[in-house]
């Protein structure tokens, strides 16, 4: 193969590779990332609960802010935790599929990106939870966030919206600070996603603090700023008047 030949196959894979992992790229298909026209609101989500350390006290904060958020829960850790998993439902927070274990579903095949939803699903149902919805189809959230074009007509296929960020506090950095994830959260203004995590896929019981400490001072600056925190059906659903809510 000629030189120009190899980086142009060296450029299209790097084209590929950026747009199956940036959460806001809507080049393989239309994702929830933010809503520009939502005025002061912000979608706290928190992906790979439930945890039996860290949940409830996630629930308390945001309880005490009045805040709601998403919760993305992997199907294996709500059959271990399903009463917990009930309780972040019944407090008024939306619940989405996040698989039963966690792949890469980009590296999946079709029946395996339905397969893991469906369990996942299954899990769910069994503990007596029903998906949160945008426009009839429930939410879900790609592990990572990589997807490729067929991830997603899969994931819709099953009746699914997928739901990426805007704005990450790299929360799963074992190196970064407690601090460091709140400075990152803290960027968020109107309309964003922001990505935190209240589990491990890896550990049932995953230490997540420094998750806790970010979305402490994320209620309490920005809701001094006087942001509202929402669900994602309530964010997505909240548009300036006369204005289409956008997704992207």
């Amino acid at each position: 193969m000629k030189a120009g030949a190899l980086l142009g196959a060296a450029g299209a894979a790097g084209v590929g590779y950026y747009h199956a992992q940036i959460p806001t790229s809507q080049l393989y298909g239309e994702t929830i990332c933010r809503n520009r026209e939502a005025g002061k609101r912000i979608a706290l989500t928190y992906d790979d609960g439930p945890n039996p350390a860290y949940t409830p006290e996630l629930l308390e904060l945001l309880a005490r802010h009045r805040a709601h958020a998403t919760f993305f829960q992997i199907g294996k850790w709500v059959e271990r935790e399903p009463a917990l998993a009930r309780e972040v439902k019944e407090a008024g927070h939306a619940v989405g599929n996040h698989t039963f274990t966690h792949p890469t579903l980009a590296l999946c095949s079709t029946d395996r990106v339905k397969e893991e939803l469906r369990r996942c699903h299954t899990a769910s149902e069994a503990a007596g939870i029903e998906y949160s919805t945008v426009d009839g189809a429930s939410l879900m959230r790609c592990p990572w966030g990589r997807r490729r074009p067929g991830t997603l007509r899969a994931v819709r296929a099953e009746g699914y919206v997928p739901v990426q960020w805007s704005v990450t506090g790299w929360d799963w950095a074992k190196r970064k600070s407690a601090d460091n994830i709140a400075d990152r959260c803290l960027k968020a203004r109107e309309g964003d996603v922001i990505l935190l995590h209240d589990g491990v896929h890896t550990e049932p019981r995953a230490d997540r603090h420094k998750s806790v400490y970010a979305t402490r001072q994320v209620l309490e600056r920005l809701g001094a700023e006087g942001y509202e925190f929402v669900t994602i059906p309530e964010l997505v659903g909240a548009a300036s008047p006369g204005a289409p809510p956008a997704r992207s």
